[in-house]
């Protein structure tokens, strides 16, 4: 696909955009996300409206025609529940009101199992450079109890096919605290995925959402999850068993053995723009969050009636913003630059927050390392304390 290329704007900033496909094949038993099954009808109406959101979102902000587009992120759901045409499109609208960096990072989000091997050749012609799999883990039994449409051998099928495909970049999602999980067993997870193709591991402790069917099923007593200490154990497991596979910890839940960090993701952590398009979406742009519709018919309802989907737009003032700062900037292995921080907002770090570095460095979840502070490997396993004091 052609796109248009520039290095830089005036101001030397770039822009990351995040596009939001809400449709599965499978509600995963989990999963609390902006994400619905059995909508397939909708797919061409949710296409018109996305590329007409981003239209007018261009309309109303048109210096953001003159920012650099960076990455290019689809999320979902599971964006690949569309055709290759569909996505075509999607991109060529993305492409027609914004301009791109030569290198740009694009990233799609996928199933294992639910792709032909012509479709993933198929996206990478689209222009997607990066792929990444919801793989979760490679027990068959869990897989099924989680509601996933895979199996652990269609999972390594998946990332070898995406090689072939000319995937040079791919991702893989595994998540540790699920029913009847060992250490043992998530040894043999981490084990089994830095066997693989891959180049990056992003690792997630199960989260137990109210409203989901695994919360319905742990509240009915019909399974039970680890406890606090085991899933801990878990933790510690996957980060030795990863750091002696070769791969980097470059944030708390992200692990790369080539330094092929995620450069959409690593916008959150820096504080930097990016704008989210679809339902559900999530922006921030010019010290401003905002949110979008996250359901489908009114998200779409909207945007036939050629307004913005927005729900919420909030003004972060400055006492936020160092807040925010500093807890993203915390959960990278570069740490919270003190020099970082005074460029941003004009004031000392120290002067700033310097009694809650020392607090928290006494108490061994910081240290410092010239400039920069930098969580401890048990600031990081309690990283939600860490970042409530800065909030």
């Amino acid at each position: 696909m052609d796109t248009p290329c520039v290095t830089t704007d005036s101001t030397g900033r770039d822009m990351g955009i995040y596009l939001h496909i809400p449709f599965c094949r499978h509600k995963c038993a989990y999963c609390d996300f902006a994400a619905y099954e059995g909508l397939q009808a909708y797919y061409d109406a949710y296409v018109e409206a996305l590329c007409h959101e981003i239209e007018l979102w261009v309309e109303q902000y048109p210096e953001c025609k003159k920012i650099p587009v960076d990455t290019i992120y689809f999320g979902g759901g599971t964006p690949t529940q569309l055709s290759l045409e569909q996505l075509g499109k999607i991109l060529s609208a993305v492409s027609q009101y914004f301009t791109w960096k030569p290198n740009v990072e694009a990233t799609i989000e996928a199933n294992p199992g639910e792709l032909s091997f012509a479709y993933v050749k198929g996206l990478r012609e689209l222009g997607y450079n990066r792929i990444s799999y919801g793989v979760q883990c490679f027990d068959d039994a869990l897989l099924q109890l989680l509601r996933r449409g895979h199996t652990a051998e269609e999972a390594h099928r998946a990332v070898h096919e995406a090689v072939e495909a000319g995937f040079t970049n791919s991702n893989i999602d595994l998540i540790y605290g699920l029913p009847g999980q060992s250490v043992e067993d998530i040894r043999r997870q981490v084990r089994t995925a830095v066997a693989l193709p891959i180049t990056h591991i992003s690792i997630y402790g199960l989260q137990l959402e109210p409203g989901t069917n695994l919360h319905a099923q742990v509240e009915q007593g019909r399974i039970c999850l680890p406890d606090e200490d085991a899933a801990e154990s878990m933790y510690d497991c996957m980060l030795d068993t990863l750091a002696e596979a070769g791969f980097e910890r470059y944030e708390i839940s992200n692990f790369t053995n080539c330094g092929a960090y995620s450069r959409h993701n690593l916008r959150y952590w820096q504080y930097k723009d990016y704008l989210g398009f679809g339902a559900g979406a999530h922006s921030f742009y010019k010290g401003v969050r905002r949110e979008n519709e996250g359901y489908v018919v009114p998200y779409v309802n909207r945007l036939r009636n050629h307004r913005l989907p927005l729900i919420e737009e909030v003004v972060i003032d400055e006492a936020r913003a160092m807040g925010d700062f500093c807890f993203l900037a915390l959960r990278t292995k570069w740490g919270l630059c003190a020099t970082t921080f005074e460029e941003t907002f004009h004031r000392s770090l120290e002067d700033t927050y310097g009694e809650i570095l020392e607090r928290l460095t006494r108490q061994q979840l910081l240290e410092q390392r010239e400039d920069s502070w930098h969580l401890t490997r048990l600031g990081a396993k309690y990283g939600n304390h860490v970042f409530a004091e800065f909030i």
